[in-house]
């Protein structure tokens, strides 16, 4: 398996897909900061983070999901690769590599992407003292989505030759996961689907803002944390993982 990291690395380090992979998470970065913040909201910059940042995740981490699978599979589609590497080494194996490679990839954008929103908060201003704990949590519930989904889309880039299956599958999955943030009514409808998962593991909620107001009166507080539906998405990504490791072994190259 390390031979394989290793192969996996020396294959695609002309290719740019580390880099590629900081430059999307730059732009979400820069789309969310910096922006200017009235003092209500600096009182309110840490849990008000917590609120907004699952919204952005369910837009960009399946970006840079679908982007990161397909570069790191489309050069085993040209010339026939895969075929060569089935030789000498079995499917499952060639599967796994280029899996854990990728997820390696994107753990630490979202990794990165924390460090950089706390960092920001304090050279910010934001008010009182960052609530590690809940930050803690909100790296959890962003970091399981993101393997669910990487792990969809790994398996699609690698069954499918023409990535733009890949990129229509996630950009679909992506609409309508994002589109189910704001239908709180349907609670169904982003719990069956994994790009819904940013929303369903969601446990900030906003009160008492108002148009007229904003923030003046507003304040934020921790809802109920949905355990229940955290376990069934390490079950998903379980199932994910074997049903596509399966698929790609009986896939003919």
């Amino acid at each position: 398996m390390i031979k394989l990291l290793k192969c996996e690395f020396m294959k695609t380090r002309r290719r740019y897909v580390f880099v590629t992979a900081l430059v999307v998470t730059a732009a979400m970065l820069l789309w969310i900061y910096p922006r200017n913040h009235s003092e209500d909201l600096l009182r309110l910059g840490w849990m008000a983070n917590l609120y907004e940042l699952p919204l952005i995740n369910s837009i960009f981490m399946p970006l840079l999901s679908i982007i990161v699978s397909s570069r790191l599979c489309d050069i085993e589609h040209k010339g026939a690769m895969l075929k060569q590497l089935a030789v000498t080494k079995r499917r499952g194996q060639i599967y796994d590599a280029k899996l854990l490679y990728g997820l390696a990839i994107m753990l630490f954008c979202v990794a990165l992407s924390w460090v950089a929103t706390i960092a920001f908060g304090y050279i910010t201003g934001f008010g009182g003292d960052v609530p590690i704990k809940l930050y803690l949590l909100y790296l959890l519930f962003t970091a399981a989505p993101t393997v669910a989904v990487y792990i969809f889309q790994h398996t699609l880039s690698l069954c499918f030759k023409n990535q733009a299956v890949t990129f229509f599958s996630g950009a679909i999955g992506t609409f309508f996961g994002t589109f189910s943030m704001f239908l709180p009514q349907l609670s169904w409808l982003r719990r069956s689907l994994i790009w819904g998962y940013y929303a369903v593991l969601m446990f900030v909620g906003l009160f008492d803002w108002s148009k007229e107001n904003r923030y003046r009166y507003a304040h934020f507080d921790v809802m109920g944390i949905d355990w229940t539906f955290f376990i069934v998405l390490i079950f998903i990504c379980a199932a994910l993982y074997m049903i596509g490791r399966e698929i790609f072994k009986r896939k003919e190259l």
